[in-house]
């Protein structure tokens, strides 16, 4: 298994980096044209999931490759108090920017959502249609006080659930989602403002 991890902050630099250096992976491993196409877009959306919720934020970006297997990941502290949060909202539901609508959209207000600070983002989960977060009990109090609530989702148990449900609308948004049709599987994390992504996806 080969494994490489780089920052990301608000410098092109750094985001250049993570995808050659993604790409270069994909060649090594014998990746053709129209798959380097897609472990590209798959970085991309990934990067710009977590810029789209906090914009300028530093994190960590791994790579993990096994033959043609590949785990992208995406790990950083988000900082969202409700003035932030209502402006991701407003974007979201706006209907002047295509780019922020549909299935990643709902993904960057579900994760904008869970890392409010106190319990307002668990005040206000039962309010999204994406569904299937999964919440576990907070962790352990730290010295400094009361432990923070921790959530996981899973993209193939949202499906699922869709399904189940015949919710033509979100599946329509899924059936359009470039990320939802080439990824394998995505999961997030949320533990306090800790931010985890991964996508799953073998070629």
């Amino acid at each position: 298994m080969r494994q490489e991890t780089i920052v990301i902050d608000s410098s092109e630099k750094n985001f250049v980096e993570a995808l050659n250096t993604t790409l270069q992976m994909g060649e090594d491993a014998g990746l053709d044209s129209r798959e380097l196409i897609r472990l590209r877009l798959l970085t991309e959306e990934l990067i710009g999931l977590l810029r789209g919720i906090a914009g300028e934020v530093t994190a960590d970006y791994s790579v993990k490759q096994y033959g043609k297997e590949f785990t992208l990941q995406l790990k950083g502290d988000v900082n969202m108090d409700s003035k932030m949060h209502k402006q991701l909202l407003d974007a979201s539901s706006s209907g002047s920017n295509a780019a922020v609508r549909g299935f990643m959209s709902k993904m960057r207000e579900m994760i904008g959502t869970m890392v409010l600070p106190g319990t307002l983002g668990h005040t206000l989960v039962s309010g999204f249609s994406m569904g299937l977060m999964t919440m576990s009990g907070p962790t352990p109090p730290s010295e400094t006080g009361a432990g923070v609530q921790a959530y996981i989702w899973s993209m193939d148990k949202y499906i699922e659930s869709v399904k189940a449900n015949n919710d033509t609308k979100e599946w329509d948004e899924l059936e359009k989602s470039i990320v939802a049709n080439i990824a394998d599987e995505i999961k997030v994390s949320i533990v306090g403002s800790s931010v985890e992504i991964t996508i799953f996806k073998t070629f």
